[in-house]
């Protein structure tokens, strides 16, 4: 737990701070040129599948269901090779690291993403979102439901949720209220999804781009 700040950022990476779809074509690009087609296209099955059974997109359980599936657990090397070897700084999002330095500015920002521990760490230490946000990265299988654990590690009197996915703006200003500021970033397959959720986000940003236009008052006093 840290001391109490007067405002804590927590700031979403796949589609807000990285091009996850981007990722995706890196990673089928690896898998296809050391395994072939059809071993790319059924590990995507597999992706879809671990998708659907856990609820969340957890892709080491992918690879090793292909491999499962196989029966032959040669194909995990390889598949690791894609999927860690992709350059995912290159997938940043144009102004991604420079919102987190504005977000340095307002109080206190931290990375929170749904998926894999291990990936998604990754993911945020290769493309230098880890070292803008000072190491704290917080990973779960679900964000959403797990509230309670994120505001009692980083307690604060407001809280600013930076997501590009409606329903999870919609379930954290369910629980939170008027202490949280809700901004959801336009980019990323998701964000145009859920136009009907309610609550709807207090502000709503074309990019991630855009965030630093966003002073410290302005995201206080839009929550309601």
């Amino acid at each position: 737990m840290t001391d109490e700040a007067s405002t804590v950022l927590l700031v979403d990476l796949d589609n807000t701070l990285i091009d996850a779809s981007g990722a995706s074509v890196a990673i089928n690009a690896g898998i296809r040129a050391s395994l072939g087609e059809a071993a790319a296209e059924r590990f995507w099955g597999c992706y879809e599948e671990v998708r659907a059974d856990l609820g969340y997109v957890d892709i080491h359980e992918a690879m090793l269901r292909l491999g499962r599936e196989r029966r032959d657990t040669s194909v995990i090397a390889p598949l690791v090779e894609a999927v860690y070897g992709v350059d995912y700084r290159g997938l940043l999002y144009p102004g991604a690291l420079a919102a987190l330095t504005h977000a340095l500015g307002v109080g206190l920002p931290v990375v929170v993403s749904d998926g894999h521990p291990g990936y998604q760490r990754h993911k945020a230490l290769a493309a230098g979102v880890s070292a803008a946000v000072e190491g704290r990265v917080l990973v779960y299988a679900d964000k959403t439901q797990e509230l309670d654990d994120i505001t009692a590690r980083y307690p604060a009197d407001h809280y600013v949720v930076i997501d590009d996915k409606p329903s999870v703006h919609a379930a954290v200003k369910a629980a939170l209220g008027p202490r949280v500021t809700t901004v959801l970033v336009e980019q990323g397959r998701y964000a145009r999804e859920g136009e009907a959720v309610t609550p709807p986000p207090d502000l709503r940003l074309p990019s991630i781009a855009a965030f630093p236009e966003l002073s410290a008052e302005v995201l206080r006093d839009a929550a309601r």
